[in-house]
């Protein structure tokens, strides 16, 4: 069997005094999405910035045979367009005086500089029409949007680089229901069609069942329970992933 995209041993990470996450340790493999739930500060989202290095962790993170913990900075930065992110809040991840052409094309202009103007103008307006917007939006400015357009510019900014690895930060939690649905499909395709992984944290179950093929569960900074999709939710082993479950309305 091939090694994991990524491999998480021990993970911790402090704010001051306060340990926000505790030894976490799990495994992704390449093309699968492992699904991160938990109550509100349970610790998911920290985790997330510590494997996008957004804030210091201790532990061992190796991410497609290399330790991110131990890279020079120079290094890190090739190594990013490996792993992209995409960020609870739509609006707010997105600079509101880039117009949507600069915001998609940011990750073209740090990661292929020998792109020229026509052929990066190129990329934003295919991979703009493959998240479901025209070609044409790309001169207006993310004010001009809805919070489902705002995540389509989000998600195709992250994708320009072609990631490994994709991080969602609930990126659906903000957003109606009506569209919820839709974004997480049009994940769930745009995985399919790149073989991409993808970390997907979420505090809605119901939500996570539906893109994940595993999950974990997390309480106050620990990984408390993982397994496959399907049977951790019709038998979970423990008391706080069987109170989660018992807080969704309807889990058919």
């Amino acid at each position: 069997m091939s090694a994991p995209l990524l491999d998480v041993e021990g993970l911790s990470v402090h704010f001051g005094l306060f340990q926000a996450v505790k030894g976490a340790s799990f495994a992704l493999d390449r093309g699968e999405t492992l699904g991160l739930v938990g109550e509100s500060g349970a610790g998911k989202s920290t985790l997330a910035r510590a494997i996008m290095r957004l804030v210091q962790a201790q532990g061992r993170l190796r991410f497609d045979g290399q330790d991110l913990l131990a890279l020079a900075p120079a290094r890190l930065r090739a190594l990013r367009r490996d792993f992209q992110m995409v960020f609870q809040s739509p609006l707010g991840s997105l600079n509101p005086r880039l117009s949507v052409r600069a915001a998609v094309s940011e990750p073209l202009e740090l990661f292929e500089p020998d792109l020229d103007r026509q052929a990066r103008a190129r990329k934003v307006a295919e991979m703009l029409e493959r998240v479901g917007l025209q070609a044409g939006v790309a001169a207006r400015y993310p004010h001009e949007f809805s919070g489902g357009q705002c995540q389509r510019i989000a998600i195709a900014r992250a994708m320009i680089a072609r990631p490994k690895l994709l991080v969602c930060d609930e990126p659906v939690s903000s957003l109606d229901v009506s569209i919820q649905g839709q974004i997480v499909n049009l994940l769930k395709e745009l995985q399919e069609d790149t073989h991409m992984a993808m970390l997907f944290i979420s505090h809605n179950l119901a939500v996570v069942r539906q893109i994940s093929h595993r999950i974990l569960v997390m309480q106050q900074g620990e990984i408390v329970e993982s397994g496959e999709c399907h049977r951790l939710l019709s038998s979970p082993q423990h008391p706080y992933t069987q109170r989660l479950l018992l807080a969704v309305p309807q889990m058919p």
